[in-house]
């Protein structure tokens, strides 16, 4: 069996086809023909996806997120302000 890629073998050992000793003998021989220049790399280009549906910029994110991160402060020192205005007019009256 001779396996010509890495991502291939660790497709076949990860679906059960070769077992575990296999694998890693297979693997060295991979390794060890990639560093002996006997099997040739080939570079594969990254395609990114092209959706600009959905895709903010860097300005708008920075935005939502600094406004993600401080409305939930704001409201909560405000509630927790009311409740305490609430509480001590409340003491005040009762006496």
């Amino acid at each position: 069996m001779k396996k010509e890629s890495l991502s291939q073998l660790i497709k076949d050992y990860s679906t059960g086809r070769i077992s575990s000793n296999e694998y890693y003998q297979e693997r060295e021989k991979l390794i060890k023909d990639i560093v002996a220049g006997r099997i040739i790399i080939e570079e594969v280009k990254y395609v990114p996806h092209k959706n600009k549906k959905n895709k903010k910029t860097l300005k708008e994110l920075i935005k939502i997120i600094n406004l993600q991160n401080k409305r939930p402060l704001y409201l909560a020192i405000i509630i927790l302000s009311l409740i305490f205005c609430i509480l001590v007019t409340s003491v005040f009256f009762l006496r």
